[in-house]
């Protein structure tokens, strides 16, 4: 990796997944620089739905990057891409990689899911994926990746709800969304109130129980961002499971300094 291509990867990784930004921060520099190179990937293909206009786009975006993977698992000449290049030279899990791509293929189709369990499938293919990825960079292999990954995802689509909700998408599952006695407009307009509790916590509970996993020590660098999750939605239940409330929209100050007792004490 060309240092100025390091420096591409690292400045949008912070931008866009500040979490797991500061979360690599605790990590050993040679495992840092391979998930740096990881979650800047992510976050390429995790945005696509936000810059293209429509779908056919998106689609076309996500070709691209399974065909710059297709010609860095051939290890031939590569295209010119900051992002492309630190993936070829951390050597990743290829195979996750496309299974991610795969997976937010389902972010170019507005319609909401129909249960939590459709919730759950996206999830653990987008976000499962690459925490295995990232447990394999850190040179471990547990199906608890998965878990953790699967519920992280969950966990930060009822954060982001609020960001959904600005872009009049609906991330939550119908059926919940209904028995709640809610509607898309209601939550795209802030009006959802106390019933939003309802439609949410079957999703916090089920992100709560994935993340509880457990993994092995060796593990711990690269599990650091489900330690985040946790802390947030210990705040979320804090709010009356909530996610709209304003003390939930910014990141708090003390994450970083509970990100180093768990990196510390050795287990989260």
């Amino acid at each position: 990796m060309e240092p100025h291509e390091v420096a591409e990867a690292d400045a949008q990784f912070r931008r866009y997944d500040p979490d797991r930004w500061r979360a690599t921060l605790l990590a050993p520099a040679p495992l840092r620089a391979r998930l740096t190179a990881l979650y800047a990937f992510n976050v390429e293909i995790a945005r696509v739905r936000e810059t293209v206009s429509e779908p056919l786009l998106g689609q076309i975006r996500l070709q691209w990057w399974r065909e710059a993977l297709a010609e860095i698992a051939a290890g031939g000449p590569l295209r010119k891409h900051p992002i492309v290049a630190c993936v070829a030279t951390a050597e990743l899990d290829l195979a996750e990689l496309g299974r991610a791509i795969d997976g937010r293929e389902r972010d170019l189709d507005d319609a909401p899911f129909a249960d939590i369990a459709d919730m759950a499938a996206y999830a653990r293919e987008t976000s499962g994926s690459i925490f295995k990825a990232a447990f394999a960079a850190a040179g471990c292999d547990t199906a608890a990746a998965e878990d953790l990954g699967t519920g992280y995802a969950l966990a930060g689509i009822v954060r982001a709800l609020p960001f959904y909700a600005r872009q009049r998408r609906l991330p939550l599952p119908a059926d919940l969304i209904a028995q709640a006695g809610l509607t898309a407009e209601t939550i795209h307009e802030g009006k959802a109130g106390p019933k939003i509790a309802a439609a949410i916590e079957p999703i916090v509970h089920r992100a709560r129980d994935l993340l509880e996993a457990p993994i092995p020590r060796a593990a711990l660098p690269a599990a650091l961002p489900a330690a985040l999750a946790r802390m947030w939605l210990k705040r979320l239940a804090a709010c009356r499971f909530d996610p709209f409330a304003l003390s939930l929209q910014a990141p708090h100050p003390g994450d970083i300094w509970r990100l180093l007792w768990v990196r510390l004490r050795g287990r989260l």
